[in-house]
């Protein structure tokens, strides 16, 4: 557990370097953040995102990562969906997708 901690205090110590090595321009972020430009420009130099910010921005800053995470979280919950017997019937399924082309 400690690890994730130390993981995330560097992510927000280097959250600068990162913004500014991105291909994406800040007002781009700033418009995703939903936060005035001043604020954005506060926050990055006191480091002090919340959390949900820090998951936007490290969403759009490392897509790759973002993209492994939700596919193993998807997994994760496709397994517990089985374990607990919330399956599906193939044949439901493939009808399902038919009907919705169709619409």
């Amino acid at each position: 557990m400690l690890d994730i901690i130390y993981k995330y205090q560097n992510l927000l110590a280097n959250i600068d370097e990162y913004i500014e090595d991105s291909k994406f321009k800040k007002e781009y972020l700033i418009e995703q953040l939903g936060v005035s430009r001043a604020t954005f420009y506060n926050k990055v130099k006191k480091k002090s995102f919340t959390i949900d910010e820090m998951v936007v921005l490290s969403t759009i800053l490392f897509p790759e990562e973002a993209k492994a995470f939700e596919i193993k979280e998807a997994l994760r919950q496709s397994r517990e969906d089985s374990k607990a017997g919330k399956t599906r019937d193939h044949k439901d399924v493939m009808a399902e997708v038919r009907d919705k082309l169709r619409a």
